[in-house]
């Protein structure tokens, strides 16, 4: 790719709706199959033809994440940028934090989070975005359906979906409202169904978390002189901030009407500010005083966020038949050639077995996601359950449906429980339901 497009990974995020296995290790790095789950959104840069990718991660797991490339055979070159989580940053304040690692040469910057698992041709966003003259275009897809139940105490899993509102046809993104940021009711303004196209109301869409930015308006929303400098969300403060400053009428200063919007004297004001606080360069000038136009590009496919502890069982639990789709062109496989079966062990053709595992006679493997360098002693029976890397099962230990992130060395029967504490685990007892968890952070 032409060093027109700088892609940006965040990775710093604590996964703070899923902390029973961010306690143990960072959301980033968290395994999908016998992956780290930042592989996903690497490996769709690399299939767009990025050969340079930034990645702000959370400060220790720099040498972790550095590693990957070689470890997972990406051929992308990473740039680590590390971020202080002191004061829990959002996804703006670690763009801010990060905002030299930018080349000055750069036309747009591509964002993406890191729990990010989709099939979208990244490749065809790109091109709308510049074919369609785009200022920010916003990766959109269905609300995941989930048929899948996540193990741990029984809960209600809801997934919030977004209101994302855009003009029929053109897909021009007029409204957008982040899941969790309203009750049962948003309250739109009538001079809103008053514009001139159709306009489509979605309240089972999702904002993806990815945007293609021209150069800019990136700049401009990392800027102190703008009114985002005290924004510290990029989806639920930065977003509805561009997305109302379109409009504004070009010849007067009257309002279009629609809720938010930014008078037209008011971005003029906006835009000298912006101009007299940064090195003048084409990239940044806003000299035009055009208001931005936001695009969505909406993918009916595979388009899910590993971001709640129902999507990241549900990712994991379907990763044998989604794999070649979130993962196309590799040379990964997920029943690894390093795996050493026993001939006497029996493992179904639906599960997943790592780099590295040792699976010993007498065990029997269903419907199950085994990570790297695992042990499966004899006599074990695992049917419908992850387990992440480096796990040890103890003979005879019987686990069903359940998420293991960390050594099971007594016999015991494990039953719908999420385990990343080997020391909550007593010889011969049954666990149901619950969440063994960790107790000291990650180092």
């Amino acid at each position: 790719m032409r060093q027109e497009a700088q892609a940006i990974v965040l990775a710093a995020g604590p996964g703070m709706r899923m902390t029973s296995l961010t306690s143990h290790t960072p959301k980033c790095l968290l395994p999908l199959g016998t992956l780290p789950m930042l592989c996903y959104p690497l490996h769709l840069l690399q299939q767009a033809g990025f050969s340079e990718v930034s990645v702000v991660v959370s400060e220790g797991q720099e040498q972790r994440v550095g590693k990957m490339v070689e470890q997972y055979g990406l051929k992308v070159d990473l740039d680590v940028a590390v971020v202080s989580t002191a004061h829990d940053p959002g996804t703006a304040d670690s763009l801010r934090q990060i905002a030299s690692k930018i080349k000055r040469s750069v036309e747009e910057v591509v964002v993406i989070s890191s729990d990010l698992v989709t099939d979208v041709a990244l490749q065809d966003v790109l091109d709308q975005h510049r074919s369609r003259g785009a200022d920010l275009t916003m990766l959109t897809s269905p609300t995941p359906s989930l048929q899948t139940t996540p193990p741990g105490p029984k809960s209600k899993t809801h997934l919030n979906s977004d209101i994302i509102c855009t003009e029929a046809g053109s897909g021009r993104l007029v409204y957008a409202v982040a899941g969790g940021d309203y009750d049962e009711c948003v309250t739109l303004q009538s001079s809103l169904l008053n514009c001139a196209a159709p306009l489509l109301l979605s309240a089972s869409t999702q904002d993806a978390h990815l945007y293609v930015m021209k150069r800019w308006l990136f700049d401009y929303v990392l800027n102190k002189e703008s009114p985002c400098a005290d924004m510290g969300s990029l989806k639920a403060e930065i977003l509805p901030h561009i997305v109302s400053c379109q409009f504004t009428d070009h010849s007067s200063n009257d309002k279009l009407g629609l809720s938010g919007a930014v008078e037209r004297e008011e971005w003029d004001d906006l835009v000298k500010k912006y101009n007299s606080s940064v090195v003048p360069s084409r990239h940044h000038s806003l000299a035009h005083l055009q208001p931005p136009v936001c695009l969505t590009f909406h993918h009916p496919g595979l388009c899910v966020r590993a971001n709640t502890l129902h999507t990241y069982w549900h990712l994991n639990r379907k990763i044998n038949e989604l794999f070649n789709q979130v993962y196309p062109n590799s040379e990964w496989q997920l029943r690894h050639p390093t795996a050493v079966i026993h001939e006497r062990a029996q493992v179904s053709e639906d599960s997943v077995v790592g780099g590295g595992t040792v699976v010993c006679e007498k065990t029997n493997i269903a419907s199950s996601v085994v990570g790297k360098h695992c042990r499966i002693n004899p006599m074990v029976r695992l049917s419908a359950s992850v387990l992440g890397d480096h796990v040890t099962l103890a003979s005879g230990c019987v686990i069903e449906n359940s998420l293991i992130l960390a050594s099971v060395e007594r016999k015991c029967v494990i039953k719908n429980c999420i385990v990343t504490d080997s020391n909550k685990i007593e010889e011969g007892k049954t666990y149901s339901g619950e969440v063994l968890e960790a107790t000291q952070d990650f180092a």
